[in-house]
């Protein structure tokens, strides 16, 4: 099994100009991974706690370089958040707007539970340019609490492949999802992958205190829409 920092990683690395749609985890992965250009070049591609440690370790030394963290407004990305289990709906709309590029989603599987009925409008809309990836690591609060999902091993890919993805795979081996991702990028969508993750260790113990999420987390939909909006705008013009 995989760790988040290979799961994200690989779409950093490999996925080119698409235009990229994420669940919270992995906007915060890919916050501490990626440089202004929203690529990840440093980040050791390794599974289990040792790629997971070395490649924060990375990302750290990378934005002590830099002298800031990466940031995250003129990339191509936009990040789902508070808009739970609206990724698939969100990367949707790009796609049939943008058929000229490829949109990448990065759910979450707490995230698309609470909106199953997206991949049905997904399959309905056929959109080719969508690749739809669901990080599966059977937690939600993933690295603080891991509360357990509502179901133990829900069969996302199949589900897709039944309302009518073209195709729906599932992957649990980092090796494996770096040489299948260009792959499956180039495909005819909508295409469906479900990375089987391992969860981030939770930090919640005796004496913990959670500290309150600055508003920064829940404004940052709206100025990224706005960012990408003019990028789309710059792109068309050139």
């Amino acid at each position: 099994m995989m760790n988040i920092v290979q799961a994200c990683g690989v779409v950093s690395k490999f996925k080119g100009d698409a235009l990229l749609v994420c669940t919270m985890l992995s906007m915060f992965i890919f916050d501490r991974i990626e440089g202004e250009d929203g690529k990840a070049r440093m980040v050791p591609l390794m599974g289990g706690k040792v790629g997971l440690v070395l490649g924060f370790a990375a990302a750290k030394v990378r934005s002590l370089v830099t002298g800031s963290e990466p940031t995250v407004a003129a990339n191509g990305r936009i990040s789902s958040v508070p808009l739970m289990g609206g990724a698939a709906g969100l990367g949707l709309g790009l796609a049939l707007s943008q058929p000229n590029r490829k949109v990448v989603v990065v759910d979450g599987d707490s995230s698309l539970l609470m909106e199953l009925g997206g991949l049905a409008t997904v399959a309905a809309q056929q959109p080719k340019n969508l690749l739809h990836i669901v990080i599966h690591n059977g937690t939600q609060f993933t690295g603080l609490a891991n509360m357990k999902i509502v179901t133990t091993d829900f069969q996302f890919a199949e589900v897709a492949r039944k309302v009518g993805y073209v195709h729906a795979e599932r992957i649990d081996d980092g090796s494996q999802w770096a040489a299948r991702f260009p792959q499956l990028l180039a495909m005819d969508g909508p295409v469906f992958v479900e990375l089987m993750v391992e969860p981030v260790p939770q930090q919640t113990r005796d004496g913990f205190e959670q500290q309150e999420m600055p508003d920064r987390q829940f404004d940052r939909m709206g100025e990224e829409a706005l960012a990408l909006q003019a990028l789309i705008a710059q792109d068309s013009a050139a």
